[in-house]
């Protein structure tokens, strides 16, 4: 991959291309924008180009993605390169060497608890920041979610990212910039992206083989995220489950919706969620097409009891509860989930 193939983020790429051509990079960037446009992929492109041993990629301010140091960025091995996601910080948490017998099960039950980039991963990260660099490229340290830290891990951070080593770069990405600190704000370069387009959604979800049965739909579903797209995914899943056609579902369908869903608590409600967005988003297009006064009032008391599904999901109620009433209320509306056109 090069900057060329993340699509969508022309601005952002162009901008970070003359970093690395002039070598005048900011101590600290802040990437902010909706999760899934591509913030973190851009962010591997941008150690590649700063720390590619091809002169000539360099200069175009690009990477060649073959040197021995593309390659181990990609891989997550290149000693000058750190990329702290939950997924690094469950492995810092799982003590085991990862070819030990039950790594990858208590791997996969760490990450499931995962919700804050806590203080003990932001000091391992800005330890290694104060390393010498193995290499003579730059020092590229990013950490994911970075709305995330709480107010210790990210005050343990501020030092480090305001006046940080020679050839290092501070990477923070996020897609909650208002839940930031404004301290760590005030420290860094912010980068905007933007949602992708729909086109754009459909052919990174067919040219990276991302598992979705209708790219063409889950595009149009995905708010212009293809994070967004994999989440509409599922909920068309559940909706078809429920047999929802365009008067509602059959008789048991939200029951069979209802049973399908994950049993543990946070999948369960991150998949009705999807659910109720690809409903409010359709429930919205209908009432725009709506031409008298009783249907687009019956489009808008949907609106609004969908709403309050969602703001139920974050109170202590079953989602299993939520899914079935919600599809249960839309029972005579006339919808068009699978109509690719919405």
């Amino acid at each position: 991959m090069s900057f060329t193939d993340i699509l969508g983020q022309e601005k952002a790429t162009a901008y970070l291309q003359t970093l690395v051509q002039t070598g005048r990079v900011p101590g600290a960037l802040l990437f902010y924008g909706p999760a899934g446009v591509g913030k973190a992929k851009t962010a591997l492109e941008f150690a590649k180009a700063l720390n590619c041993l091809d002169p000539q990629a360099r200069q175009t301010g690009n990477a060649c993605g073959v040197c021995a140091s593309c390659k181990a960025i990609n891989q997550h091995t290149h000693p000058d390169v750190v990329f702290a996601d939950f997924l690094y910080q469950a492995r810092l948490e799982v003590k085991k060497d990862f070819s030990s017998s039950g790594y990858e099960e208590e791997l996969e039950k760490e990450l499931a608890k995962q919700q804050h980039i806590n203080i003990s991963t932001v000091r391992a990260v800005t330890a290694k920041s104060q390393q010498k660099a193995v290499g003579s490229g730059w020092k590229v340290l990013i950490i994911d979610a970075a709305q995330s830290m709480q107010g210790a891990a990210a005050n343990a951070l501020l030092k480090f990212i305001e006046e940080p080593p020679a050839k290092t770069v501070w990477i923070l990405i996020t897609s909650k910039r208002t839940a930031m600190l404004r301290t760590i704000l005030s420290r860094c370069q912010p980068l905007a992206f933007a949602p992708l387009s729909r086109e754009n959604v459909e052919k990174i979800l067919q040219n990276n083989q991302l598992e979705t049965d209708n790219p063409s739909l889950c595009a149009a579903y995905s708010a212009g995220s293809v994070a967004g797209a994999l989440k509409a995914n599922t909920a068309l899943t559940l909706l078809q489950e429920a047999g929802l056609g365009e008067n509602g579902c059959t008789p048991q369908g939200p029951a069979a919706a209802a049973a399908a869903i994950s049993r543990t608590l946070t999948a369960a409600r991150q998949e009705v969620q999807a659910v109720l967005d690809v409903l409010l988003m359709n429930v919205h297009a209908g009432w725009l097409q709506s031409t008298d006064e009783t249907s687009q009032h019956r489009f808008v008391q949907a609106l609004k009891q969908l709403e309050n599904y969602k703001r139920s999901l974050v109170r202590n109620v079953s989602p299993a509860l939520i899914l079935e009433t919600a599809l249960m209320s839309l029972d005579g509306l006339p919808l068009s989930i699978f109509n690719t056109e919405n």
